[in-house]
């Protein structure tokens, strides 16, 4: 890579930012404003949201002022220094429409730079979209501005800080929230009846907590559902409820178990799945969500637990952590037990491959250092360049003992084999297990125009992103010349 970038960098730096300059001082107040032409709002789907606060678009514009700010943390008694947005730990839930203009002013009131990344979101990566070069200083304010895509998958995203070096703190004291797009279960026309609850998973931990019952009783890990230590609700025998889950942990797998709740799940991370599959416990990564089909046969009282979880001491110390309680009363519903019919997506195998590369997860011995194909992360230096319109196959390993989690901005990918096993397509993810001493390899289709521009790709344990573990990816118009090293700011 040249010391200085050459001269073709400033004429295509000049393209880069002088078309959309162009472009947004001539279209731009048209094109930002909500159409009035266009059909009225569609309704927001009935879901219980938990006691979270929700703020909804109206007439095709999502706008809110977000305050990040510190903010003292009680859950289950235990009490921690911790930070939301809005003053609200399991952060404001928004709600959108594919289409709809999304406008958030962002005031940080935080000791430390931070910013928004949209996770799972399809997207710019550029301008005020989902850019992580965008850095709030204490005491700033920055305005996103853009529009979800009328063609963006209905499902569950989630909002969070990913400051450099900081998202794992950051998103560990509570900057995060959860983002509805209208419209996944529509997508299932034998769900139309079916009662839907949000369930925000997230986790706390420190290693010199300082509040005596959350050093004694919860080993200094606060663990809790839209800020409850105790979620509770109910459902009639036999009836279908539909989960959505995200889990908001910076660094942990969480384990649930419900013994006498039948699980079946039908989407993962905000995409419906081709086909569901039944499954004892819910099993979450780290930034992943879960769409599922939960009901109880009989009447009586289910617990929601946690496994693998210190809770207690003495003869009360478990690794199973009660997280709520589910009430099984009433009439039995009326419900169809039939299997839902599915969305269908394209299976990428049947794509031709433009290219194949492999992304190697590494890590010091003392665990302090972490790479990407053997280099920390540079904000300034562009790992990979792929062009638009192409598919890749990408084979992620991991040369670690340790548990890494495969996450990239902007798309989402398929999984087709782990540790060189064959994997049936269910639908689209963007997170995945990459197994220790293991690899995992997926196809990425690269098609979409609104992901042209600069983001990353790195491991979804946040603490091995803030130590180097992240890369920078460009998408590119084929045809242009794009060898520049320094992303234009």
């Amino acid at each position: 890579m040249p010391a200085t970038p050459p001269a073709s960098c400033d004429t295509w730096r000049a393209l880069r930012l002088g078309v959309p300059l162009i472009t947004a001082l001539v279209v731009g107040p048209f094109w930002l404003r909500p159409d009035r032409n266009a059909a009225p709002t569609p309704a927001f789907e009935p879901i219980d949201l938990g006691g979270l606060p929700e703020i909804r678009a109206r007439d095709g514009l999502l706008s809110a002022t977000f305050i990040a700010a510190p903010l003292r943390v009680t859950i289950g008694g235990a009490s921690f220094m911790g930070a939301a947005f809005n003053g609200a730990y399991a952060g404001p839930v928004l709600r959108a429409h594919p289409g709809d203009l999304v406008h958030l002013h962002l005031l940080n009131h935080m000791p430390d730079i931070i910013n928004l990344h949209f996770h799972g979101m399809r997207i710019t990566p550029d301008g005020r979209g989902d850019n992580m070069h965008i850095a709030v200083k204490p005491g700033a304010s920055f305005d996103y501005l853009f529009r979800i895509p009328a063609s963006h998958p209905p499902g569950l995203f989630w909002y969070h800080d990913h400051a450099p070096e900081a998202a794992e703190p950051h998103v560990m004291a509570g900057l995060s929230g959860a983002f509805l797009v209208e419209g996944f279960r529509d997508q299932f026309k034998t769900l139309n009846t079916t009662e839907q609850k949000l369930l925000v998973l997230k986790d706390w931990t420190s290693p010199r907590c300082a509040d005596p019952v959350l050093k004694t009783a919860f080993h200094c890990h606060a663990l809790s559902i839209n800020g409850q230590a105790q979620w509770t609700t109910s459902l009639a025998p036999g009836q279908r409820q539909l989960w959505r889950l995200s889990s908001q942990s910076a660094n942990l797998i969480i384990h649930l178990s419900a013994p006498g709740l039948h699980v079946r799940i039908i989407g993962r991370d905000g995409v419906a799945a081709t086909s569901g599959t039944a499954s004892p416990t819910i099993d979450i990564l780290p930034a992943s969500r879960i769409d599922a089909l939960v009901w109880a046969d009989n009447p009586g009282a289910i617990t929601l637990a946690a496994t693998h979880v210190p809770t207690g001491t003495g003869k009360n110390f478990t690794t199973t952590r009660p997280l709520g309680s589910i009430t099984v009363q009433g009439a039995p519903a009326r419900q169809p037990a039939a299997e839902p019919i599915y969305p269908q997506a394209p299976d990428l195998r049947h794509r031709p491959v433009d290219a194949r590369r492999t992304i190697i997860f590494a890590e010091n011995a003392a665990a302090t250092r972490f790479t990407v194909n053997g280099k920390i992360f540079d904000a300034k230096r562009i790992d990979l360049r792929v062009p638009l319109g192409t598919t890749e196959e990408w084979t992620i390993r991991n040369d670690t003992n340790d548990f890494h989690e495969f996450h990239i901005h902007q798309l989402g990918f398929q999984v087709t084999a782990i540790n060189g096993a064959p994997q049936p397509f269910t639908g689209y993810v963007d997170d995945v297990t990459v197994p220790e001493q293991g690899s995992v390899t997926v196809l990425i289709p690269f098609t979409d125009p609104l992901m042209v521009g600069h983001f990353m790709f790195h491991c979804h344990v946040l603490k091995h992103e803030d130590r180097g573990m992240m890369a920078n990816i460009e998408v590119y118009w084929p045809g242009l010349l794009h060898i520049c090293a320094v992303p234009p700011s």
